[in-house]
């Protein structure tokens, strides 16, 4: 159990918010780590001086926020803020140019997508039909917005109609939207045993049970997929087939399949989240080919040609399109239309592809800096990877070498950030390759993980 106690400064509010603001602000400066566990109520109750019922309502909301989680017997652990949370404290927090940020999945700088966004812009500003981009339009999106998702679509290999392709605000909110559509509070659901930890946080927010479905370096076993289905009570599975997130695995054709045919098998849906699609040297066809009737296909411009536009795409079993409209109204209204004439006109002229291949030139060289920097270890990486997954050689543990880069001015993603559930983690970091400016600071922040791997853990540091 933490040694925590939070300086809590008691106003004219409620005690409880005080003790739960408390938490989240100490989460939020690295004084708890995900995993820590929390003092019993009984306890924190005697050294506040409140009663233990305020300490439950605290750790209630704290829940609630998804900064904590309960475990019946066991106690109250912390979540700990999700990457993404992470980069954003990081950005508005550090004012050290020095500090070097690799633990978000950017995709590499590739030179031209400044010149290509300020043409953009100016042609839209001269557009005479500008002002309708100011309005409230259709919920799944214009109808030239949707014909340019199925041609995003068509390049990640899969052909659909457009008038079943449905705008989002991001992938992320692409796979909110079809989790709400599809599943109901307490439904089981399913994904990799390591996994985008925004999962964790849908799933919280919904109310679903996650569980992880076992990997070996192909990605999800389809016997352990089957073997989930086989208790009847599976609503979906949530997967990355191309470039899984964290560990840059492709899942084989064979995979592919047999899970499409386990789906079907025992009615089970899919969500095959495809934002890297694009990243990957050979990606394969997507399971929602094998089994259009069961998969829910999500991809996006986030992680190829720009995360700030928040541009999302969605496809779904034609009898799921109507629900699926209705949970993108019921969480946003409407995707962006600005955003997605921006993405629109890009697509649709090519300079989406002109993006995309100054990323990919830069990915290569990238990937290959890191192969060379870390070439006496074992990692995990993809030609056009935007980030490499690197197992640590013993003794260092994820969380201590996390906390030992992040002292030397590195930041970088511990593998408990991505396993679900309480099983053990591997021994492993993501490294983000993309989202340093320069190549230069690119070098230093590898070479800086690099000296400390050769130096070894400093065991005395960790030990309070």
């Amino acid at each position: 159990m933490t040694n925590w106690l939070p300086k809590v400064k008691f106003g004219s509010g409620p005690r409880y918010m005080a003790i739960a603001d408390a938490l989240a602000e100490d989460i939020r400066n690295g004084f708890l780590q995900q995993g820590d566990r929390l003092p019993t109520h009984r306890d924190l109750s005697w050294h506040l001086g409140v009663t233990v019922g305020t300490v439950s309502r605290a750790y209630a909301e704290a829940e609630r926020r998804g900064l904590t989680f309960g475990e019946v017997g066991r106690g109250t652990f912390v979540h700990g803020p999700s990457p993404a949370e992470r980069h954003m404290l990081n950005q508005s927090r550090f004012v050290d140019q020095n500090l070097i940020l690799m633990d978000f999945a950017y995709p590499p700088p590739g030179g031209v997508e400044e010149k290509e966004m300020a043409s953009t812009l100016q042609t839209i500003a001269a557009d005479a039909e500008i002002s309708t981009l100011l309005s409230y339009q259709p919920h799944s999106g214009l109808p030239h917005h949707r014909e340019a998702g199925a041609h995003w679509f068509e390049l990640n290999g899969l052909t659909i109609d457009p008038d079943h392709v449905i705008l989002t605000a991001g992938a992320h909110h692409a796979i909110a939207v079809t989790m709400a559509a599809i599943a109901r509070p307490g439904d089981r659901v399913l994904c990799e045993e390591m996994t985008y930890p925004g999962i964790q946080s849908v799933c919280r927010m919904l109310g679903l049970r996650l569980d992880g479905l076992e990997m070996d370096k192909h990605g999800i076993l389809p016997e352990a997929f089957e073997e989930a289905c086989k208790a009847g009570d599976v609503k979906f599975l949530y997967c990355v087939p191309n470039f899984q997130n964290p560990t840059t695995r492709l899942l084989p054709m064979e995979r592919r399949q047999a899970i499409a045919d386990i789906a079907r098998r025992y009615r089970v849906s899919i969500i095959e989240d495809d934002v890297f699609g694009l990243v990957v040297e050979n990606a394969l066809p997507p399971i929602t080919n094998m089994a259009p009737e069961r998969c829910y296909y999500i991809s996006s411009l986030a992680k190829t040609i720009a995360p700030g536009l928040r541009v999302g795409y969605l496809t779904g079993p034609q009898h799921s399109t109507a629900s699926l409209i209705a949970a993108v109204r019921a969480t946003c209204w409407m995707a962006s239309p600005i955003t997605a004439e921006i993405a629109t006109r890009w697509i649709m002229s090519g300079a989406s592809d002109r993006i995309l291949e100054g990323r990919k030139e830069s990915a290569r060289r990238r990937v290959e800096i890191a192969r060379k920097i870390f070439a006496d270890y074992e990692m995990e990486s993809e030609t056009l990877g935007i980030y490499v997954w690197l197992y640590l050689p013993a003794p260092w543990r994820s969380s201590q070498f996390t906390h030992a880069a992040g002292r030397a001015g590195v930041t970088i993603s511990a593998s408990e950030a991505f396993i679900v559930g309480r099983k053990a983690p591997p021994h492993a970091v993501r490294i983000c390759l993309g989202q340093p400016d320069t190549d230069e600071k690119l070098i230093r922040g590898l070479e800086i993980l690099a000296e400390i791997l050769r130096k070894g853990p400093d065991v005395g540091s960790s030990v309070f």
